[in-house]
């Protein structure tokens, strides 16, 4: 599995942002991962976003998580649906 690692810069509210815009590849890698931490391990997004940040050096919010995890489903979501 490949590591993608986002470099960060400091805004000037002093939170860390990505320091050019992520792309569509970079996003669905991420998504993929969150699913793989909550659907796959059972994690909570909490969990999942110390995970993310430790693991592979990337940093979301737990709203974005909660967003991606809602918006985006994974084959594990859908048999949980049924």
């Amino acid at each position: 599995m490949n590591t993608t690692v986002i470099e960060l810069v400091r805004g000037k509210d002093s939170k860390l942002y990505p320091a050019r815009p992520l792309s569509r590849a970079e996003r669905n890698e991420i998504r993929w991962r969150t699913h793989e931490l909550v659907c796959g391990r059972s994690l909570s997004v909490r969990q999942a976003q110390r995970a993310l940040a430790e693991r592979y050096g990337v940093r979301r919010s737990v709203g974005t998580i909660a967003r991606d995890l809602r918006m985006f489903e994974c084959s594990r979501c859908e048999d949980k649906a049924l």
